[in-house]
């Protein structure tokens, strides 16, 4: 099924750091960096009473000192696995809008003042932390998620005179290339930056042989799905993540 198919090359695009094969489920650590590495992925056929699932997973996750947090699609099995985790007083944290584009279909200028890296600089990852408002604390785990990913992938980014101003990462695996982590300065919004990093990575992405490219957004942040509606990309099904709440 496509939806498994792509939940699969995304994990591998955005790798944790541990990983763990239960009876269907992924469950995937990342010192609680972004709940896609750190998360309960419903992937396979379920043979286990699903309570006693749900159980264990809270006990593995919490002694990381991580809420539970299950990441819900379409092909989820037990199909009742929303339902089951609303009664144990689980919250709906965040819901995403998985997306494609078709890249025969497009036809990106190379840019010759965004700069495409295949190896990660210090100055992208702080820069990259800065504008997101994350805790530079965890600059070590995002590192190491990145350069875990054995496949082709590229860091763009678009400067100013002292500091990147947009960035996004890149990641091919066969025929598709995955957009993750771009984001814009806001003191530089609504300038064209965005539109910088996504053409550059699309071109990339061509370049290393991808005809599909896939990204996923928040459902609520409806500039950036403008963004990316410029460039072809469609909704191709919707994932959400529902949080144990302690």
């Amino acid at each position: 099924m496509k939806i498994r198919h792509f939940e699969e090359i995304s994990n591998n695009a955005w790798p944790s750091l541990q990983s763990m094969q239960y009876d269907g489920w992924l469950l995937r650590f990342a010192n609680g960096v972004t709940k896609r590495a750190n998360s309960i992925n419903l992937l396979y056929p379920s043979t286990i009473n699903p309570e006693k699932k749900i159980e264990f997973c809270e006990e593995l996750f919490n002694s990381k000192n991580i809420p539970a947090t299950f990441k819900i699609t379409a092909i989820a099995d037990p199909p009742d696995i929303d339902e089951r985790l609303e009664k144990r007083d689980y919250y709906v944290h965040s819901t995403i809008s998985f997306q494609t584009a078709d890249l025969r279909l497009l036809n990106p200028v190379p840019d010759p003042e965004t700069v495409v890296s295949s190896v990660i600089e210090e100055d992208w990852i702080t820069d990259f932390i800065r504008m997101n408002g994350f805790d530079l604390k965890m600059k070590s785990t995002y590192i190491a998620i990145m350069e875990q990913v054995l496949t082709p992938k590229c860091w763009v980014s678009v400067r100013d005179e002292t500091k990147n101003i947009g960035v996004g990462f890149g990641v091919v695996e066969g025929p598709y290339m995955g957009m993750f982590d771009i984001v814009t300065d806001r003191l530089y919004r609504r300038k064209g930056i965005g539109s910088r990093v996504v053409n550059s990575l699309l071109h990339w992405g061509i370049e290393n042989g991808a005809d599909t490219a896939y990204l996923q957004v928040l459902t609520s942040n409806l500039l950036a799905q403008k963004l990316y509606l410029k460039f072809g990309f469609k909704e191709s099904y919707l994932y959400w993540y529902r949080m144990q709440n302690i």
